[in-house]
């Protein structure tokens, strides 16, 4: 059977979970600070999402091979090259046959995906996303302009 992963990291901490396509939840995992620029380095941060994303598989009986999709909401996600610097290393640990990366504060918005939030947990960070799925996001460093995809 297919499942789904997300990953929620940030500075504090990593969870995982593993779902089938309905929704159910079938495994978790938690891990430690998983942000590329908050962890005592790049790697050590990548180490805490695979720890926290094998967690989830072993909870739910299941391997990396059968992720359709997984779907990482992530601190540290603040520039182009961290984006393409995340995606490659999720791909590498076949963490989906699909894989989508965010930066942490551009799920919390409204239902429909659209809004403004502030996020405020170890740092901070403030986002906005349109209807036309366009966003805007300072992450961790609120005195610069990120860009928008």
């Amino acid at each position: 059977m297919a499942i789904l992963l997300g990953g929620d990291g940030g500075n504090t901490k990593t969870i995982a979970l593993v779902a089938t396509p309905d929704g159910s939840i079938l495994g978790a995992g938690r891990g430690g600070c998983s942000d590329i620029y908050g962890a005592t380095s790049p790697e050590a941060a990548l180490d805490q999402i695979a720890y926290a994303v094998q967690a989830a598989l072993s909870a739910a009986g299941k391997q990396s091979e059968d992720i359709l999709a997984g779907c990482f909401s992530l601190a540290g996600a603040d520039w182009p090259e961290d984006y393409t610097y995340l995606q490659a290393r999720m791909e590498a640990f076949g963490f989906g046959r699909t894989i989508t990366i965010y930066n942490d504060a551009l799920r919390a918005g409204s239902p429909d995906g659209t809004g403004v939030v502030i996020a405020c947990g170890t740092g901070a960070a403030i986002a906005a996303r349109n209807a036309e799925g366009r966003y805007w996001h300072t992450s961790f460093w609120q005195n610069r302009w990120v860009g928008s995809n």
